[in-house]
C-alpha cells in the first residue's frame, strides 16, 4: 500500500474511531478475532474449545479470522472502515508504538487495574508493549532472543561447554576458534550472522543496544544510526561474519545438525529440533551477550501480543477474552501446540513440562530490551539490511552504510511525527 493510500485509509480509520466514540453504533454479542502468525493447531484449538469456554462464560460467539503478517495492517484498516472492526488483533512488535502512536488501539491501562496477571509479566515486557507510558498489548508470543551455542562444540575447541563468551572481544575470538573449513565449505560456522537484509538489521538493533545505544532518539525524533556506537555495533557484527567464514558456503545442515556452533535462537526456533529429539536442549547453552565483560547483557524481544482496536464496538467484552487468552489453562495450551512464549513469570514449572530448555529464556528474562524503529519498520530495517549485506560482503565500510541510511530514517521519522501531531 502507497503512502498515500495508507494515509487516506488511516483517515477512514479515525473517522470511525470518532463515530463508535460518540457511541453511535451499537454493541454486539460477538465478537473478532483477527490473528497473525498462528499455526493451523492454533487456530483450531481457538474456534473448537477457546470459543465454547467464551461463549459459556460470557454469552458471546468468537469468530476467529486469519491473516498473514505483511497484509494485517491492511486487513484491520478495511475492516474498520467498512464498520466492521475487529474487537481484538494479534500485534507484532511495532504495534504498540506505531500503531497506538496513531490512536488506532485501546489503551489497556483502565483494564489492568487490579487485574490478576499484571504482576505476572516483568516491567521490562509491560514497557515493550506501551506507548508513551500506556499499555497497548497483552503479551503472548515473544520472538524472545539469546545467543544459543552447541556444548559439544564448544568442549570440542576447548571450551568450558558452560562458559559462553563475555564480551564481544571473546566473542570473536571464540568464533574463530570454533570455526573449521573444509576446502571451500564450511563444517563448523562459528558465529552465525542473519543472512536476510531484515534479519541483519534486527541483528544490528541488538548489538546498538549493548553499546547502550537505542534504535532512534524517541524525544527528538531523530536516528541515532550516525552515533559511533552505532559504527562499533556493525564493526563487531562484521568481525563476527569473518571470524564465521560468513562468505563461504556451509556443509549440509545448520544449528540443529552441529553445523553452527554460534547463533541467536528463539524458543520458536528449536521446536522442530526438540520434536524430532527431546533431548536436544540437554546440548545447548544460551546467554545474553554484553559488550564487556563490566557491561549490561541484553536479550532482545520481539514482542507480539493481544490489542483492543480503538474501533472495537465491544471493548469490555473484548478484554474478557484477552483476559481468557492469558488464563493459565489457555496461555498453557498455546504455548504448547505453537511453542509460544508469552514471558508469564509463574508458568516456569508447567512450560518445562512440554517446552524442554524453556528455562534458558526465563534465564535471560531480567535482561530484556525491545527496539524502536521508524516505521514502515520494513522499509526501515530493508534500506538498513541491505547495506548491511553489502557490508558483510566488502563492498561498502560500515560507517558508509550507516550514513547512508541516516537520513531516510530521518525523513521516516519526520513523517511518523506529522502523522501522530
Amino acid at each position: 500500500m502507497s503512502l498515500k493510500n495508507r494515509r487516506l485509509c488511516l483517515s477512514a480509520v479515525l473517522l470511525m474511531l470518532f463515530l463508535f466514540a460518540c457511541g453511535s453504533l451499537a454493541a454486539n454479542t460477538e465478537i473478532t478475532f483477527l490473528t497473525s502468525g498462528y499455526s493451523a493447531a492454533m487456530i483450531q484449538y481457538l474456534r473448537e474449545d477457546v470459543a465454547s469456554m467464551f461463549l459459556r462464560s460470557h454469552g458471546a460467539d468468537v469468530t476467529v479470522m486469519t491473516v498473514n503478517w505483511d497484509q494485517r495492517q491492511e486487513r484491520i484498516m478495511v475492516l474498520t472502515a467498512g464498520g466492521t472492526p475487529p474487537d481484538v488483533v494479534v500485534t507484532g512488535f511495532y504495534s504498540p508504538y506505531e500503531e497506538g502512536s496513531m490512536g488506532l488501539l485501546e489503551p489497556l491501562d483502565r483494564y489492568m487495574q487490579g487485574w490478576k496477571y499484571t504482576t505476572r509479566f516483568s516491567k521490562p515486557l509491560w514497557e515493550a508493549m506501551s506507548w508513551r507510558g500506556q499499555v497497548m498489548a497483552v503479551p503472548q508470543s515473544l520472538d524472545f532472543r539469546g545467543i544459543g551455542y552447541n556444548k559439544r562444540l564448544f568442549a570440542e575447541a576447548g571450551f568450558d561447554s558452560n562458559r559462553p563468551p563475555d564480551g564481544w572481544d571473546e566473542m570473536v575470538q571464540y568464533a574463530r576458534r570454533l570455526t573449521k573449513i573444509e576446502g571451500q565449505t564450511v563444517a563448523v560456522r562459528g558465529f552465525w550472522c542473519t543472512d536476510t537484509a531484515a534479519g541483519a538489521a534486527q541483528q544490528l538493533f541488538w548489538y546498538m543496544r549493548q553499546a547502550g545505544l537505542t534504535e532512534v532518539n524517541l524525544d527528538t525524533f531523530t536516528s541515532n544510526l550516525k552515533d559511533p556506537r552505532a559504527t562499533q555495533a556493525l564493526q563487531v557484527l562484521q568481525e563476527l561474519h569473518e571470524a564465521g567464514q560468513g562468505r563461504l558456503p556451509v556443509l549440509g545442515g545448520g544449528f540443529g545438525q552441529g553445523r553452527i556452533a554460534m547463533r541467536y535462537l528463539a524458543p520458536s526456533n528449536v521446536a522442530s529440533w526438540v520434536a524430532a529429539d527431546p533431548e536436544f536442549m540437554d546440548n545447548v547453552g544460551l546467554f545474553a551477550p554484553r559488550q564487556t565483560p563490566h557491561s549490561e547483557p541484553v536479550s532482545h524481544v520481539f514482542a507480539n501480543g493481544l490489542a483492543i482496536p480503538g474501533a472495537s464496538k465491544n471493548k469490555d467484552l473484548a478484554w474478557e477474552f484477552i483476559s481468557l487468552l492469558t488464563s493459565d489453562e489457555v496461555i498453557f495450551e498455546l504455548q504448547r501446540i505453537g511453542w509460544h512464549f508469552a514471558g508469564r513469570l509463574d508458568m516456569l514449572q508447567r512450560m518445562t513440562t512440554v517446552q524442554p530448555g524453556i528455562e534458558l529464556w526465563y534465564n535471560i528474562l531480567p535482561y530484556l530490551q525491545n527496539s524502536v524503529i521508524p516505521p514502515p519498520r520494513n522499509v526501515a530495517q530493508q534500506e538498513l539490511g541491505h547495506l548491511m549485506l553489502q557490508v558483510y560482503d566488502m563492498r561498502i565500510a560500515p560507517q558508509t552504510a550507516l550514513e547512508q541510511v541516516h537520513p531516510i530514517w530521518n525523513r521516516l521519522l519526520d513523517e511518523w511525527r506529522a502523522s501522530i501531531q
